[in-house]
This record gives C-alpha cells, sequence and structure tokens, in this order.
C-alpha cells in the first residue's frame, strides 16, 4: 500500500506534536511540520517523485530537507516504517 501525500503529512504531523510534547529540540518539531506542509503543497503524489529521482527529488521541494527527504521516501517504499529522521 503506497500512502497519499495526506497520509504522509498526517505522519509527519504526528511526530512533529510526539516531539514537542517531549521537549524535543525546537527546530526539528518545525521541520517535522514544515515537512507536512509542504507535502500537502504538492501537486503530484510523493510516490511519483520517488520513482522519478528517489530522495533526492523530494530535496527540490522548499521545507524538505534531506533527513527528511530519506524519511518521506522511506513511506514509498516501506509505508509502515517508523520516522527515524
Amino acid at each position: 500500500m503506497i500512502l497519499t501525500n495526506e497520509e504522509i503529512a498526517r505522519k509527519l504531523r504526528e511526530h512533529a506534536s510526539e516531539l514537542a510534547r517531549t521537549g524535543d529540540n525546537l527546530y526539528r518539531v518545525r521541520a517535522f511540520r514544515s515537512a507536512a506542509m509542504a507535502v500537502l503543497g504538492l501537486t503530484s503524489e510523493v510516490a511519483e517523485l520517488v520513482a522519478r529521482g528517489g530522495s533526492r527529488e523530494l530535496e527540490r521541494v522548499p521545507g524538505i530537507g534531506k533527513s527528511l527527504a530519506e524519511t518521506i521516501a522511506g513511506y514509498v517504499t516501506t509505508p509502515t516504517a517508523d520516522i527515524a529522521a
């Protein structure tokens, strides 16, 4: 099962909330929230982008850095994987 952009954004927001609740670095919390908004703003599905160029294609999206691009790409290849970024 391939996750939709909405599902990926939800996972990123949930992780941001968990990080905030546990007092993690505010930068990481914001990075996850920013990535969620970036995913929601895409005109293509993440799966299509990853099929075209892997996580590097996601790094081109403003608001998604290298680590989060790899995490998000992992959702396409392993939808049940936990967030590791």
